[in-house]
């Protein structure tokens, strides 16, 4: 802060060529007013002026806006508008336009106030307000306008209380995706902020060894999200001739005065319907020929099969003389 008060003050004296002899006779404090300041609020300074001439002197207050750069320093005095009370600094001012009368060596205290518009826009205001020795209030004006009188640098802060605040309630693509009315990809958002939110960021394919296949790029039209609402936006899986599993993350960003990021990710299996056929085909083809070879195996079986009428032939140990049984069987070939 105290580097850029520096700043402006070295600017201001810089661009001030040469100061008349009025304006040097005339001593303004302060040099800076630098304040923080918030809508519909009323704020007062007090500006001292001191005569250290001989004699007396009229002394007109004059508003100009001015800009300045990044260093600080003033680049150029703009005369005072009026179209737009919500962002024009010198439309807050409240100082007396009339002639202020200063004896010799005289000190007279000036009243500068700040009333902020209810609907003032956040940013930063810079202002001068300066106080030229001059007989008529548009030769004082006008001497204000080539920077050669004494004044004060007044420079306003307004900070941005907005709330931007997005979400993500849904990254959806079907669990199996096997025809391109399958491979829609919705991103649901929902803007729970105060001002628009404008999303932009990618949509990235792996597969499933983590090697990225293909990257999209998300909202590329960029669209915005109203305040409380919700919003789908649809893109496509960008292949489709591939079989296996699939991970897709999102990645996104949004956010005017400070960049917010959001992520997701969702799994999917991709399985094209021209392979799922061939896969069928190929599986009812695998199932005839299994069957085929258990149809042959079991009529070869038949072919081979035992003859009903052939001899079944018995055989009796050599030496066995026990005497035969009433139950037994006659094995004997007897006549």
């Amino acid at each position: 802060m105290k580097s850029l008060i520096f700043s402006v003050l070295v600017g201001t004296i810089l661009l001030l060529p040469m100061v008349s002899v009025e304006a040097a006779e005339l001593l303004v404090r302060p040099f800076l007013i630098d304040k923080m300041v918030e809508a519909r609020e009323l704020l007062q300074e007090e500006v001292t002026l001191t005569n250290q001439s001989s004699r007396k002197q009229v002394v007109y207050a004059t508003v100009n806006e001015i800009t300045v750069d990044n260093d600080g320093e003033i680049k150029q005095f703009v005369s005072p508008v009026m179209t737009d009370r919500t962002n024009t600094i010198t439309s807050w001012v409240e100082i007396t336009r009339g002639r202020i009368e200063i004896e010799p060596g005289e000190t007279k205290t000036v009243t500068l106030g700040f009333r902020i518009h209810p609907n003032a826009e956040p940013g930063e205001y810079h202002v001068f307000i300066g106080f030229g020795v001059a007989s008529k209030r548009f030769q004082a004006e006008s001497a204000a306008m080539k920077g050669e009188v004494d004044g004060v640098i007044a420079k306003l802060t307004i900070e941005d209380e907005t709330n931007e605040y997005l979400r993500i309630a849904g990254f959806i693509i079907d669990r199996f995706v096997s025809s391109d009315d399958d491979k829609k990809v919705e991103v649901e958002l929902e803007n729970l902020g105060d001002v628009n939110a404008t999303p932009v960021g990618e949509i990235i394919f792996f597969n499933s060894k983590g090697e990225e296949l293909e990257a999209i790029q998300f909202n590329a039209d960029r669209v915005s999200i109203p305040p409380n609402e919700s919003m789908t936006i649809v893109t496509e899986i960008p292949f489709g001739n591939e079989l296996g599993r699939f991970k897709a993350n999102l990645s996104l960003q949004y956010g005017l005065k400070q960049k917010a990021s959001l992520y997701d990710t969702t799994q999917f299996f991709m399985m094209p319907m021209h392979i799922l056929l061939a896969m069928l085909l190929a599986a009812i083809l695998i199932g005839l020929f299994i069957f085929f070879l258990l149809y042959r195996a079991l009529s070869l079986g038949r072919e081979e099969g035992y003859d009903e009428t052939h001899d079944v032939p018995f055989y009796v140990r050599d030496g066995h003389d026990a005497e035969p049984k009433d139950h037994d069987i006659d094995l004997s070939n007897k006549e």
